[in-house]
């Protein structure tokens, strides 16, 4: 098979299957004889900022490798991608070679299964066989959905650390209409006798985490900020909350690195489509905040970052999203708010999200495409701020 029809046929597998991910892992896992064993795996979840999280994680480790005289290797698991698949799984800063994803994706696919795997749990044993063959000692490991049932925790291996980043109200349909549900859901990654470290959060799932981490004999580390001034390669005031989870975790790694290398791999950080300015003339920045915590977080950034001014915003969401609460958040600091519709079964078009925000009385205009409400947004001379769905970054992103 090529490239592109292994990738067709991983991507149509359900994204939700009818057993959980981790019992599906679980059995891949077995078939192909456990490669994760031996590795050291740091994993992580939260509702925002798991992934900067990740890639602080990774590039502080890459840094130490460097700096040490035994190199080792970095592998990184995030999701989704935003322009090619192979994102997904990465060793350092090289992606999975093609060639690779259709060796072991032939291997995976022909296994025989009681389970019906999802493409989760295809990506994530192709990355831990790939992890195997080449020998990677570090292992950062970001959570799909939730974390108890997640793919990601059908690992025979413990983790060195377990990280939650932060709990908000996100995939309420699955996860729990709470954020002490969510809380407890994400949490669920959490194995007895391991660190754990947790960011900000509500007072509510923090009670939980503390709960669960009781009942397993884990330490909790809570992590603040990194102090003002620090470099790091992620922009977003609240990305000094992420490096301040990276640093705890990596404490518990690397107790003795040199201080000088870990702000350098705070400062060598890269994770595009989060808060990332793709044009300075005109200015366009484009953010992956798809729930209302997120949104939050962008909106404090861009009041820190430029006091005092107001933005053209376009959005464009999921239908399963709290879309008006996202765009209330906003108001206080839009000039305009565009809507545009995306290719996604799960997206709300952009008619139907301009009806709703009308409803709630916030003014908002829809558009046939990006680039149509990027031409709009441009006659108001304003910063443009393009958020809402990781799905719409990557396809601001494809056509560039």
């Amino acid at each position: 098979m090529t490239y592109e029809e292994i990738v067709d046929i991983i991507d149509n597998k359900k994204r939700f299957g009818k057993a959980c991910g981790r019992d599906v892992t679980r059995e891949i896992l077995d078939a192909v004889g456990h490669p994760e064993m031996g590795m050291h795996i740091i994993h992580i979840a939260g509702t925002n900022g798991k992934g900067s999280v990740a890639a602080f994680v990774s590039s502080i480790l890459q840094a130490a490798s460097f700096a040490s005289l035994e190199h080792f290797k970095v592998g990184l698991f995030t999701s989704p991608h935003l322009l090619h698949h192979t994102e997904r799984i990465r060793i350092d800063k090289n992606e999975i070679p093609k060639e690779t994803v259709v060796r072991l994706g032939e291997k995976l696919l022909g296994l025989q299964l009681k389970l019906e795997p999802t493409m989760s749990d295809y990506w994530l044993a192709m990355a831990l066989l790939y992890y195997k063959e080449q020998q990677v000692k570090y292992v950062v490991l970001e959570t799909g959905l939730g974390g108890r049932l997640d793919s990601t925790s059908g690992l025979a291996e413990i983790p060195e650390v377990c990280a939650i980043t932060s709990i908000g109200l996100e995939h309420t349909e699955y996860l729990g209409d709470t954020v002490g549900k969510i809380a407890y859901e994400k949490a669920g990654i959490i194995k007895p006798n391991t660190p754990v470290v947790i960011g900000e959060m509500p007072e509510e799932a923090k009670n939980v985490i503390v709960e669960v981490c009781k009942e397993k004999s884990c330490e909790l580390v809570m992590a603040t900020e990194v102090p003002e001034g620090t470099a790091l390669g992620l922009f977003g005031d609240y990305q000094r909350k992420n490096a301040a989870v990276a640093i705890e975790i990596i404490k518990k790694i690397l107790p003795d690195l040199d201080r000088e290398v870990l702000f350098l791999g705070l400062k060598n950080a890269r994770w595009p489509g989060r808060m990332d300015v793709i044009s300075q003339d005109p200015y366009i920045l484009i953010d992956g905040a798809h729930n209302p915590s997120g949104v939050q977080a962008l909106h404090d950034s861009l009041v820190k970052y430029f006091p005092n001014q107001r933005f053209s915003f376009i959005m464009a969401v999921m239908a399963d999203k709290d879309y008006l609460e996202m765009a209330r958040i906003i108001t206080d600091i839009a000039e305009d708010i565009s809507a545009v519709s995306l290719e996604e079964k799960r997206a709300i078009q952009a008619t139907d999200l301009v009806a709703e925000l009308k409803k709630a009385g916030i003014t908002a205009k829809d558009f046939g495409s990006y680039e149509e409400a990027l031409k709009n947004a441009l006659t108001h001379d304003n910063k443009v701020i393009a958020f809402g769905s990781l799905y719409f970054i990557r396809t601001i992103l494809k056509n560039k």
